[in-house]
């Protein structure tokens, strides 16, 4: 297919993607879109899956050749010396909009920025000594603030221009400490929890338990029905409906759940800046000793297609940040989102190359990057 045509077609189906999700766009509607035949539109692509597949490998190569570019010549990225006024992953999505403005708000785009990271774009040209613990949580890190920040640009910011966020990002990550991980109490969130009837609690958690067993024998989200909820819990089908909507209700429930059990390991008595990285450190161990025992291990298991569980996880702790009364600079939002973004990207770490090592070894390194001391760099 001529590389104009090529363009036509990615260009449609990305414009169709803004009415409607791909599982409702045929070939024939991107064929007409794009101005071209069926057939010249099947000769180069099985299904519309692969144009999309197409256009998100065509995403990462140019977002890695454009971070290599545009550091390649650099030794070192010193906090203090603010070498460039935009930064060249904002730019790159800047004149890219159209791609990522219908991508980003998808349950498992993160993924996208894992996979430009774990290449190493940034890493390769400057000479920044990690040792393998670190740079492997750093790619993990890395991937979901970026995410994270540029979520925030396009649901919270979207007139500002690339320099505008670039120079909120450097404001911010100038100031970051290892505290920020941690918050006080938000009045009021589990007061709700306390006034549910027993009965009620107990047929809940049967029904969350009974979808935990089934996502883990058909791992797939896709393919669980109601009736297989109900039957491994015993409980009547329209008892279930006495309690949720539908699958997808109970699955943000189990979501905000494992959330709160998160944000409770980070919720300290005193006043985050008070803590000392000793107590940090244990805490954040805690936490990832934890995390094994809660749902949220099972959803965040790739293979198996359990949708925005990323984005609702951003959402539940972004509140909790939202909340804390903080001395930052910066804009509080972009805050929100940076810090709640390290947090995940951590779990995720924890829960894929991180198995091997013990919490408190995972703790201890984490944190470090959360000290501008030690490291001068920007870690964007």
């Amino acid at each position: 297919m001529p590389e104009s045509a090529e363009a036509q077609v990615k260009e449609a189906l990305l414009a169709l993607l803004k009415e409607r999700d791909i599982q409702h766009i045929t070939m024939k509607e991107i064929a007409e879109k794009a101005k071209v035949s069926r057939g010249s539109l099947y000769l180069y692509y099985e299904d519309k899956f692969s144009i999309i597949e197409d256009v998100i490998e065509d995403m990462k190569e140019g977002l890695g050749k454009a971070l290599f570019d545009a550091f390649s010549h650099m030794d070192t990225l010193h906090l203090n010396k603010k070498r460039q006024t935009v930064h060249p992953t904002l730019s790159f999505v800047h004149e890219h909009r159209s791609f990522f403005s219908v991508m980003m708000n998808r349950g498992h785009f993160h993924r996208f920025f894992r996979d430009v990271f774990q290449q190493d774009v940034l890493l390769t040209p400057v000479h920044v000594n990690l040792t393998p613990i670190e740079r492997e949580i750093y790619g993990h890190y890395r991937a979901l603030y970026t995410y994270a920040i540029i979520l925030y640009w396009l649901n919270e910011d979207a007139a500002a221009t690339p320099e505008a966020i670039s120079q909120k990002v450097w404001e911010l990550v100038s100031q970051k400490r290892f505290y920020w991980l941690f918050g006080q109490a938000v009045p009021g969130e589990r007061e709700k929890d306390k006034q549910i009837d027993r009965r009620v609690v107990r047929t809940r958690e049967a029904l969350q338990k009974a979808f935990l067993d089934v996502l883990a024998e058909k791992k797939d989200y896709a393919a669980i029905t109601i009736s297989d909820i109900t039957r491994k819990s015993n409980i009547r089908r329209a008892t279930f409906y006495d309690h949720y909507a539908n699958k997808e209700e109970l699955l943000q429930t189990m979501i905000q759940r494992s959330c709160a059990e998160i944000i409770d390991h980070l919720t300290i008595a005193s006043s985050p800046n008070e803590f000392s990285l000793k107590e940090a450190e244990k805490a954040l161990a805690s936490l990832l000793s934890g995390l094994s025992k809660m749902p949220i291990v099972h959803f965040l298991n790739r293979e198996w297609g359990v949708p925005h569980v990323i984005p609702d996880m951003l959402k539940a702790l972004e509140s909790f940040y939202l909340h804390q009364q903080t001395d930052i600079h910066a804009e509080k939002k972009l805050y929100a989102h940076y810090v709640s973004s390290m947090i995940i990207g951590l779990l995720l770490y924890r829960l894929d190359e991180g198995k091997t090592h013990p919490p408190e070894v995972l703790a201890r390194e984490f944190l470090q990057f959360l000290d501008v001391k030690k490291y001068k760099v920007v870690l964007l």
